[in-house]
Formats: C-alpha cells, structure tokens, sequence
C-alpha cells in the first residue's frame, strides 16, 4: 500500500462518508444523515476502499489520518 496518495482522488462526498464512517456510523445512520439511501452509502464505502487499497472500514480510516484527509 503506498501512503503517499490514494489511486485516486476521493470526492467530497466520498470524504463526508469517510468522515462519519470515522465517527463509527453505520451505512444505515450515514445514509439517514446524508439524506441518500443505504445502498448509495455502500457504493461510496466500496469505492473508498477501493481508492485508498483497504479492505475494511478501520484502515480505510487509518489510512486517510495518516494522509490527512480527515
């Protein structure tokens, strides 16, 4: 994993639920905050970790304080 960038930049959409996926949320609680449904909720997640080459929600969020993007 290179930690000097993500493959891709993450949008800010992506960053707004990485930052609750931060605070502990669930897709179900993202989703009723962002105002999108659930599924929508997992397609960022899924991307996010795709982006930053994690396989789960705890590195994908180690790995963006890590980049300062949180």
């Amino acid at each position: 994993m290179d930690l000097a960038a993500p493959t891709a930049p993450l949008s800010p959409r992506e960053r707004d639920v990485l930052s609750l996926v931060a605070e502990g949320c669930r897709d179900q609680e993202i989703a009723a905050r962002l105002c999108v449904s659930r599924h929508t909720v997992a397609n960022h997640v899924r991307n996010i970790l795709g982006k930053l080459d994690v396989s789960s929600r705890a590195a994908a969020v180690a790995v963006a304080v890590r980049l300062g993007l949180l």
